[in-house]
């Protein structure tokens, strides 16, 4: 909606809109608008006249609550909750103590149940647009009061970890903001909100927590990533960031945090969100969050809350080639020079089918395409050659069974954690930090047996194959083990597939009814 809202200004002010401006739109204090209903009278701030309809429909700021008829929207002033320093205007105020911030009111619609900050009585009403409720402390105040309250706004509740608009007053050199630390502002919190997490819900909590807080201080995950609010903070020597979303929103911010090198300036909590909050779970913040209304007193307890060191590790993964273990068995040798031309074969294959799918020259094609199938017949030759020295042996039934239990393919697979324990000095290859290429490939290998399930071709390669043509009882010669870690190890399948499907279901909703 505020996209929409922004463009048809744009379109009044004769300007071009560009969606992508986020890091200049995040800070502009323009309202966030979202269509909503009312359980009571309630009045437009721009005519001051009662919302249409029964439940007065209209629209709603998410951030500061200013209520607007959808013809008024236009013309709203850009008063929304201030950003930074710039957005407060003149009535700054400057004394002794520095730089101070006043309260910001915003007229009527107050709840039912509000009282005067000052006089504590009833004020508000639903039959006009009356009496003032401040957006950062929340004090409430008759028209009469308001003079008596204190110019200076405390913040409210959450002024530990509110930076205040007055922490923002430049730009860098590429057009970022810079906040420096007030001497109030010691710890301030930088959210980082995955809107589409639990089923969308967390519109909720970004719309809450920019109530609460500094818009500024408040980004969403999906709209610009964590590079912007990260580049906001780097300035000050200590602060607070809150994921609210899964494992995978957490991996980002923190890969994040790795770039720009702030480990040592930032310690990091977890409000989970949706599903797959292990590390939430483990850290003692619990599997699931569903309820907004809890948010202040969630930012208490993270004020209040210890913290923990978290140990990440960096893997990569490559492909490397294994001595050659010399025999005196002529089996062994010629398994050895065969497993050496399969490769070629493949590298053979991997170039021809690479100019038939990129050249342009019909002769280039039949050309690759004749050394291709002179290839393919050879390597079937081969193969054939192969299973028939292993039909010599009474092996190859066990090698098979061996070869398709999937405790076996899963063995050597490669695996993290925090907990570890001393190397085995007996030699057996459990646990041991191996690649597995039938754990790198399960997804093409099922594709082979589906299509070919009742050649014999694929029954021999099963028979032959090893991982990285070698020897399994050797291949781990060369190393020397110092640890194991346990933990679990994904690559992440599921997550790819499902949000395929997420997003095709996006695009074609009338499919998926």
């Amino acid at each position: 909606m505020e996209d929409w809202m922004a463009a048809l200004k744009s379109v009044q002010n004769r300007e071009n809109f560009e969606s992508t401006q986020y890091s200049m739109d995040h800070f502009s204090g323009m309202h966030n608008w979202y269509a909503c209903s009312h359980a009571r009278p309630t009045y437009c701030n721009v005519c001051r006249e009662a919302l249409s309809g029964v439940t007065s429909h209209g629209l709603s700021c998410e951030v500061c609550k200013f209520k607007a008829h959808k013809r008024c929207a236009v013309r709203a002033t850009n008063n929304c909750k201030w950003t930074t320093l710039a957005s407060i205007g003149k009535d700054i105020i400057e004394d002794e103590d520095g730089i101070s911030m006043p309260h910001q009111w915003l007229e009527g619609n107050l709840p039912v149940s509000a009282k005067c900050t000052v006089c504590d009585k009833t004020c508000g009403s639903v039959l006009r647009l009356q009496d003032w409720r401040c957006l950062w402390c929340k004090a409430m105040v008759h028209t009469t009061c308001k003079e008596q309250l204190s110019s200076k706004c405390p913040l409210g509740q959450c002024k530990v970890s509110v930076i205040p608009p007055t922490a923002l007053n430049s730009i860098d050199s590429d057009g970022f903001w810079k906040a420096t630390c007030p001497p109030s502002c010691t710890s301030p919190l930088l959210v980082f909100v995955n809107s589409k997490s639990g089923d969308n819900q967390g519109v909720k909590f970004l719309r809450r927590f920019k109530q609460l807080l500094n818009p500024a201080q408040v980004f969403d995950l999906m709209n610009g990533g964590p590079h912007l609010g990260l580049r906001l903070f780097q300035k000050f020597d200590t602060f607070r960031i809150l994921v609210c979303g899964g494992d995978g929103s957490v991996g980002w911010v923190l890969s994040e945090i790795d770039v720009l090198m702030l480990h040592k300036q930032c310690q990091l909590g977890v409000l989970p969100l949706g599903t797959g909050n292990d590390l939430a779970r483990v850290l003692g913040w619990g599997s699931a969050c569903d309820d907004d209304a809890q948010l202040p007193q969630i930012l208490e307890k993270l004020e209040r809350a210890s913290t923990k060191m978290l140990d990440r590790w960096s893997i990569m993964v490559y492909e490397t080639k294994f001595p050659r273990q010399h025999s005196t068995s002529t089996v062994t040798e010629d398994c050895s020079d065969d497993s050496e031309q399969i490769l070629t074969y493949e590298d053979s294959v991997a170039a021809h089918l690479s100019k038939i799918l990129t050249s342009d020259q019909h002769s280039v094609v039949i050309s690759s395409a004749k050394v291709l199938c002179e290839t393919v017949k050879d390597f079937v030759a081969r193969v054939g050659k192969a299973y028939e020295r292993n039909t010599e042996s009474s092996e190859e039934s066990e090698a098979m069974a061996k070869k398709v239990k999937r405790p076996h393919l899963i063995k050597g697979s490669l695996s993290i954690g925090s907990s570890a324990s001393l190397p085995a000095q007996t030699g057996s290859r459990e646990n041991m930090p191996m690649l597995n290429t039938k754990v790198l490939y399960p997804s093409l290998r099922a594709g082979m047996s589906g299509s070919l399930s009742s050649s014999s071709v694929i029954s021999r390669l099963l028979v032959n194959a090893d991982p990285f043509s070698v020897d399994p009882e050797n291949v781990l010669d060369c190393y020397t083990e110092k640890c194991v870690m346990n933990n679990y190890f994904g690559i992440g399948l599921d997550a790819k597939i499902s949000l395929d499907f997420n997003n095709k279901r996006d695009e074609h909703p009338e499919k998926c009814r």
